[in-house]
């Protein structure tokens, strides 16, 4: 996912009435568009974000708006990619040993 497309995201949910009725989504996305806007990768920080989410998630009983939902389902893949360019440096480490 590109910096653009992330960023659309975040604010397409920021706008959403649930969200901002919802102090502790709010402030989970608004800091994620924050880091954006300072030049962070939109790979880490949705890799952030959906753990972040995933957190809430249970600790609320699985409940939250539904555009969190929404946006939870795009960036589920996120930090799967990231531990995965993670590793790939150890996987070549160990060719030439």
């Amino acid at each position: 996912m590109n910096n653009k497309e992330f960023k659309y995201y975040l604010e397409e949910v920021l706008k959403d009435s649930e969200v901002m009725k919802n102090e502790e989504c709010f402030k989970l996305i608004s800091n994620a568009k924050r880091q954006l806007d300072a030049g962070e990768e939109a790979d880490i920080i949705a890799a952030k974000l959906s753990d972040r989410i995933s957190y809430y998630l249970i600790s609320h009983c699985y409940k939250a708006p539904k555009k969190i939902l929404a946006l939870s389902k795009n960036i589920l893949s996120a930090p799967a990619k990231q531990r995965g360019l993670i590793s790939v440096p150890f996987w070549l480490s160990n060719l030439f040993r």
